[in-house]
């Protein structure tokens, strides 16, 4: 029931690229806009093929037809609004499209009757489908990094809350603290997941790291990017930290994967947390002032 919509949308779009030589990112958020009001559309025009997807355990089926109904017209519509966060509405309708996942594992696996039909290979076929449009829904909302014009600075991962140094509890409190701020972005996506677990490591260093007073993480996974901001009490404990020896390994072990890194320190007048909209202003400005040439800033080396 979908197979069809999407054909055309992909003919189309294939046609419009052959024709105009356009980007195919816009093209394809145009074809996924258009596929996902055409299938919403369907929810009410002939809900019962949508309703056999539900087992029938599951209380209000005719009300959770409707809901995603509305919710698929909502994201289509959205596809052709010129945002701002574009990565965020693709993030959003890959969610979308894992959260409905279920029912169709439910119909192939149980063989459950959808129009009429039951059994047989189609549901089957159609589960690996599933994936194709999570990836469409990500790559098209993805610009290239060379048109990009800002920094991404949120996702749908909420930032982790800050881990407390060794100095956090020093009393008294430092009158200056030295605060430094990073973005690193990777190449590939398979890299996510090894840089997350070593950023993680290097978070429990910095918890035994004397002069450290507060550490925070902002990852973005989808967007292949990491965020890091901490508090020290004076650079030299800041170097003691980059200069440890996991901390060299990790970077030397990713240096050659990274998209792009940059960072920036700057004194703050107390020890109250640092503001992350002030240090992502900070490092954007850094990386701005870096891009005219490369730098060790902007794709370092060796770690300072």
């Amino acid at each position: 029931m979908i197979f069809f919509p999407v054909l055309v949308v992909i003919a189309i779009g294939v046609v419009m690229l052959l024709v105009t030589h356009r980007d195919l990112r816009p093209v394809a958020r145009w074809g996924m806009g258009v596929a996902l009001i055409a299938i919403g559309i369907t929810h009410f025009t002939a809900p019962t093929p949508f309703e056999d997807h539900i087992p029938s355990w599951v209380p209000g089926d005719a009300f959770l037809v409707a809901l995603t109904g509305v919710m698929e017209i909502g994201l289509g519509f959205a596809f052709f609004v010129p945002w701002s966060r574009l990565p965020e509405l693709g993030q959003l309708t890959a969610l979308f499209f894992v959260a409905v996942y279920p029912a169709n594992i439910y119909v192939a696996v149980s063989g459950a009757e959808v129009s009429g039909n039951s059994g047989g290979p189609a549901p089957w076929i159609r589960l690996p489908f599933q994936f194709l449009f999570i990836a469409w829904a990500l790559w098209c909302t993805d610009e290239p990094a060379e048109t990009r014009t800002e920094l991404p600075t949120h996702g749908l991962i909420p930032r982790l809350p800050w881990a407390k140094g060794p100095a956090r509890s020093v009393q008294p409190e430092p009158e200056a603290t030295v605060v430094m701020a990073s973005i690193l972005q990777l190449q590939r996506y398979r890299d996510v997941p090894a840089f997350l677990l070593a950023a993680l490591r290097l978070r429990a260093l910095f918890r035994r790291t004397p002069g450290a007073i507060r550490l925070s993480l902002s990852t973005i996974p989808l967007r292949r990017t990491f965020w890091t901001l901490s508090q020290w009490q004076s650079q030299d404990d800041l170097d003691r930290y980059t200069r440890h020896a996991d901390h060299v390994k990790v970077m030397k072990t990713f240096a050659p994967r990274m998209a792009g890194f940059t960072l920036a320190t700057w004194n703050q007048a107390d020890s109250t947390p640092p503001e992350w909209r002030h240090a992502e202003t900070t490092v954007a400005a850094a990386r701005n002032s870096t891009s005219a040439s490369p730098s060790k800033g902007d794709q370092p080396d060796e770690p300072d």
